[in-house]
């Protein structure tokens, strides 16, 4: 018999288990006994981490894919780009500790915000070259990075890429208020141009 709501307790547990990635156990769980669109609400009571939060940042891929599966794949881009009190997504989370795996399957399979900031004006590639976390760092700068800012080291054994911090972030950001002032002008433009036209007609 299914159950149509969780306490706390249990929501517990169920991020106990996506911590410590255990699969066997919470195929037990879902569906057949809690059914997967109970899953969004499951959030800790303090932190309002999620299972998705909890299972990417341990690197526990199989866990996180399971869960995603349980919801449509509208609710399951809801859950990864979910924030926790600290405004972090689970990408934030799988990048701070260097799990490509996760951060590869958050981007190219769930549509991840990479640049997403949490509550410390952080994006995800920043995450990862705070926690020291190479790969995946490297990999977000080959795959995002605007050419510009970034340099390929390739002489000695190891490829090293630098970058400005957060400069595409910013980058977006003066895009976008380019965007929003242009069209801004626009309207004005349209404007004038229906109030010369009222004169005429006057």
């Amino acid at each position: 018999m299914s159950v149509t709501s969780l306490n706390q307790e249990e929501m517990d547990a169920i991020l106990y288990d996506a911590r410590e990635g255990d699969l066997e156990f919470l195929k037990l769980a879902f569906p057949s006994i809690i059914p997967g669109l109970l899953l969004p609400t499951v959030k800790d009571s303090i932190t309002l981490s999620t299972p998705i939060h909890m299972a990417a940042g341990n690197g526990h891929l199989e866990v996180m894919e399971f869960f995603l599966s349980l919801v449509s794949a509208e609710k399951a881009a809801e859950m990864v780009k979910a924030k926790n009190d600290s405004g972090n997504t689970a990408l934030h989370w799988a990048a701070f500790n260097g799990h490509l795996p996760v951060v590869k399957a958050l981007v190219e399979k769930y549509g991840a915000d990479v640049f997403d900031k949490n509550s410390s004006g952080h994006d995800a590639i920043f995450e990862a070259e705070n926690g020291g976390q190479e790969e995946v760092e490297n990999w977000f700068l080959l795959k995002f990075a605007i050419e510009d800012d970034i340099k390929v080291d390739d002489s000695g054994e190891d490829t090293k890429i630098t970058y400005t911090p957060g400069s595409e972030s910013q980058r977006l950001d003066d895009e976008a208020s380019e965007a929003a002032k242009k069209l801004a002008t626009e309207k004005k433009d349209v404007t004038d141009v229906e109030s010369q036209t009222a004169k005429l007609e006057l």
